[in-house]
């Protein structure tokens, strides 16, 4: 499956976080961290598109955010291109539509509009259903037209709501059509739309909430390494995992899905 990664360059010292203070990212560990997740993700079968780092843009590493391509197992018949909720982060998106609309050429393409906002974040696809979160970064109205726009390709959508977090994302993601991974507050968001009925749960700690942030291709599951209970829970459930020292990408409220784009 080809993923489109995008390295940090040196102005991801300065990325968007409420976890960290002033100047305490590092951007050159912050690379080191990035290429051995990428020698992960072309370990688990993926085709790597590289775009080269972008010195002005902070965040342009979190590519997730930025496009949607459905369906999510390909062939790719929509691409989606965001309006993040961050206004400085919205000269990140025509790098990656870019290379997107090249690798599905014959995809319908639908952006999303003022005042709508989207961030890739909040927007988990599970068979034929899509929770978008309702959160800080996406609004009513881009999950409105995400919504409208899927819905030719027989997607249900349903609007959960995000408190205290970044992301829906961020503490709930999907293991495949019928299993979730995710803390107590991620399925909640869910269950207030009546998202995930039906659905295996793999339950985390709230402490462990980094862990939520999972990413699945085939059944191999890459997530951020110093979570042992987390990791244990995923291997009982039969997936290969690949833990990743990726902390400084955490400090900047990301995790492994943040850092990819699937076109397939």
């Amino acid at each position: 499956m080809p993923v489109i990664v995008r390295p940090p360059g040196d102005a991801f010292r300065s990325a968007l976080s409420d976890h960290h203070g002033p100047s305490t990212l590092d951007p050159e560990r912050a690379r080191r961290q990035h290429a051995a997740f990428v020698a992960a993700l072309e370990s688990a079968g993926a085709r790597i598109e590289r775009l080269p780092p972008d010195p002005d843009l902070p965040d342009a590493t979190f590519v997730s955010d930025t496009l949607l391509a459905f369906p999510p197992e390909g062939p790719t018949r929509l691409l989606v291109i965001t309006r993040p909720g961050a206004p400085s982060r919205r000269a990140e998106v025509a790098a990656v539509a870019a290379r997107a609309r090249a690798l599905a050429p014959d995809a319908r393409v639908v952006e999303i509009r003022e005042p709508g906002t989207l961030d890739g974040g909040d927007v988990i696809c599970f068979g034929d259903r899509v929770a978008v979160g309702l959160s800080a970064r996406t609004n009513r109205e881009g999950a409105g037209q995400l919504a409208e726009a899927i819905l030719p390709l027989g997607y249900r959508a349903f609007l959960c709501p995000v408190q205290g977090r970044l992301h829906l994302a961020t503490a709930v993601t999907s293991l495949g059509r019928n299993r979730m991974v995710g803390t107590p507050a991620g399925f909640e968001s869910l269950d207030a739309a009546g998202a995930a009925e039906g659905i295996e749960r793999l339950v985390l700690r709230p402490d462990e909430q980094p862990a939520a942030n999972v990413l699945a291709l085939g059944d191999h599951c890459l997530m951020v390494s110093g979570h042992p209970r987390a990791a244990d829970l995923l291997r009982g459930a039969g997936h290969a995992v690949l833990e990743l020292e990726l902390d400084e990408f955490v400090r900047a409220d990301g995790g492994p899905t943040c850092l990819v784009a699937h076109v397939p």
